[in-house]
């Protein structure tokens, strides 16, 4: 029996779907090592560490559970998330002060990942699994948070204040 032309379209929908959610699962896979590699490389402590989702106006709105609630794929083609790390003159200890990074990552056409913070534009490719490729962008996203603080002066109150890496007040 020869399939119509409409079962061949189904057909193509279906794989299209499988294979959105297996790039979906990729990338969600991703996030969780660059957050682990990122709190590992850095030391940060669990109490020190959130995640955030990115709206649509690049707030950043705080998310308890899960990473997966946190990634959102956007019209630009990467998956978007924040990070927020809190720091203080010793650890946890007053005053603090909450720093929010927008992070940015895409599949690219070797398999691997390039990654990226939105105040940033270059690119540093990570592959899955090989801790060292993260070095770069690392590296990189620390000395933009050192710039910062060594170029805006920022008066330290007795209260919570926040640094959003990339935006102007």
């Amino acid at each position: 029996m020869e399939t119509s032309k409409f079962h061949e379209l189904c057909n193509a929908y279906d794989n299209a779907q499988k294979n959105f959610e297996d790039y979906k699962t990729d990338c969600h896979l991703i996030s969780i090592e660059i957050v682990k590699e990122l709190k590992a490389y850095y030391q940060v402590p669990d109490s020190q560490f959130s995640l955030y989702r990115i709206d649509a106006k690049t707030g950043f709105d705080l998310v308890q559970s899960a990473l997966i609630h946190a990634i959102r794929l956007q019209q630009d083609h990467y998956w978007h998330f924040g990070i927020g790390l809190t720091v203080c003159k010793a650890p946890e200890t007053l005053p603090e002060e909450l720093i929010l990074a927008h992070l940015m990552f895409r599949k690219n056409s070797n398999g691997n990942f390039n990654i990226k913070s939105s105040h940033g534009t270059k690119e540093f490719e990570i592959i899955k699994g090989d801790s060292k490729s993260y070095i770069p962008f690392l590296d990189d996203l620390f000395d933009s948070i050192i710039t910062s603080y060594n170029n805006q002066l920022q008066q330290f109150l007795a209260k919570k204040t926040t640094r959003k890496l990339g935006f102007q007040r």
